[in-house]
């Protein structure tokens, strides 16, 4: 390995002053490649990529983000006032033009990747989207959850129930990670990739450790939905790519992948993985993100 190699290796903490705050995640610097930024699932952080950010490393120029509300960013985040993913946009939009490049690729995962499609909207600068897992919702959906109803209709969702309930705290982090491995959820995922989640996942509070991103805030991000996504993919400024995986917990069922397709965006359908598949396998999400096709 050379110099450069373990340089890309080890990210640095990177903090990004934008209108409220600041925009906190993860740099991996490759001098003369091409700007990359990732934006990371609803309730998690830019951390639990570390493994599919690494395997990019050499390609790109990487700049992984926490969302607000998530990880160590530090933006106002008020579960009562959230309505759609809107502001996760604004506040990315923000973080291009501070750090004005060109030629970026924005990639995300689930909420991530609606966020990035809707922040590169009207830019002159991107130059490639890259959507795993994309929560493409019906489009009247997003028309309902602007309807005043729709905040009492939206807490009987299951994902949004569970995010309200979540366990916030713990007396030390190797509790919070025993607790977490025990979880069907995770059972899938890589190594380390539970670890490398819980760095910026978890926080120091008075009782111990507690989550970074409040089960309050998530749930509310997953009651979110009033997001004007399909009219981002319209007129996306670049290619759109998405990667579906072949699983019943899938964002981007044939309804969606078949919209995706009347928009000239490639989709990559991929077996053996589910809805977390950069979790589950990190080094397949990052050969989508290269450009890699995919047979289920």
């Amino acid at each position: 390995m050379t110099k450069g190699d373990a340089a890309r290796d080890a990210p640095i903490r990177m903090t990004t002053p934008i209108d409220g705050g600041v925009i906190a995640g993860w740099r991996w610097r490759n001098a003369g490649k091409p700007p990359l930024l990732f934006c990371h699932a609803t309730g998690f952080c830019a951390s639990v990529y570390k493994q599919m950010l690494r395997a990019l490393s050499a390609d790109f120029d990487i700049f992984a983000v926490d969302l607000r509300g998530h990880g160590r960013t530090r933006l106002a985040a008020d579960p009562d006032r959230l309505r759609s993913w809107i502001i996760f946009a604004r506040d990315i939009s923000e973080f291009l033009n501070f750090h004005n490049r060109i030629n970026w690729t924005l990639a995300g995962h689930s909420m991530g990747a609606v966020t990035a499609t809707m922040a590169a909207r009207g830019r002159t600068d991107i130059a490639a989207l890259k959507l795993i897992e994309p929560v493409a919702m019906p489009p009247l959906l997003a028309l309902a959850a602007k309807l005043p109803i729709w905040s009492f209709y939206a807490q009987r969702f299951p994902m949004v129930r569970q995010a309200a309930r979540r366990r916030a705290a713990w007396p030390d982090r190797a509790a919070a990670e025993a607790s977490y491995a025990r979880k069907k959820l995770f059972a899938a995922w890589a190594d380390g990739v539970l670890s490398d989640y819980l760095e910026d996942g978890l926080c120091e509070v008075a009782a111990g450790v507690g989550l970074s991103c409040s089960p309050q805030w998530e749930a509310a991000t997953f009651a979110a939905q009033a997001n004007p996504f399909w009219a981002a993919v319209a007129d996306a400024p670049a290619p759109v790519s998405v990667l579906a995986a072949n699983h019943s917990s899938t964002t981007a069922p044939g309804a969606a992948r078949r919209r995706f397709a009347r928009f000239d965006a490639a989709v990559a359908l991929a077996g053996g993985v589910s809805h977390l598949a950069p979790m589950e396998n990190p080094n397949l999400a990052a050969r989508f993100v290269l450009g890699a096709r995919f047979d289920a």
